[in-house]
């Protein structure tokens, strides 16, 4: 779905009186969606991004007047939803894919076991601290408060978690990587 440029003003609009920190505002929770659409695993991630921001606007009228709260947060529960009707229409191959050496992407160890560790996580661990971690600056702290209301803590509680979750994730990712420096040694 397409934004006539009515429909982008009033976005803007929503997002600062101001064009031209609306614009800036805009293009942060535009690639934050892109990052949280790259870090589901989706290879359109932007067409996602796009695709959330078009039914943003498409319901502004509805939410403006109602919506209490930072904007970025509805985006991010319209990408949520997103994220899950993309997952139920994934098709599950019958057939086994092959893959050519020189098509496989090359990554560090510490990538691979990275991803590993997060695909070892509940869904709700690997969602906080992926979230967690998404923005910079202004938009961090927006991001870090709406978690904690969003999960009813305190932005100290939510603080600690994603503490514990990253010491959890450092600690699997430093085993995987010296039990992958064993292996290879051994060879």
């Amino acid at each position: 779905m397409e934004i006539t440029q009515q429909a982008f003003d009033a976005l803007l609009s929503w997002l600062n009186s101001d064009r031209e920190l609306a614009g800036r505002r805009y293009e942060t929770i535009r690639g934050g969606l892109v990052r949280i659409f790259v870090a589901k695993g989706f290879s359109s991630a932007e067409d996602l991004a796009d695709e959330a921001i078009s039914r943003v606007a498409g319901r502004l009228s509805e939410i403006r007047q109602t919506y209490v709260g930072e904007p970025a947060a509805y985006f991010h529960g319209v990408a949520r939803n997103l994220v899950f009707e993309e997952l139920r229409r994934k098709e599950i191959p019958t057939d086994a894919i092959s893959f050519s050496s020189n098509q496989a992407a090359i990554h560090s160890d510490e990538y691979e076991c990275l991803m590993r560790c997060l695909q070892f996580m509940t869904a709700q661990k690997r969602e906080l601290i992926l979230d967690y971690h998404m923005y910079e600056g202004a938009d961090k702290i927006a991001t870090h408060r709406l978690i904690a209301e969003e999960l009813g803590i305190s932005e100290g509680a939510l603080r600690c978690r994603a503490h514990r979750i990253r010491a959890e994730l450092e600690h699997c990712v430093l085993n995987c990587t010296n039990n992958l420096k064993k292996q290879n040694s051994a060879r």
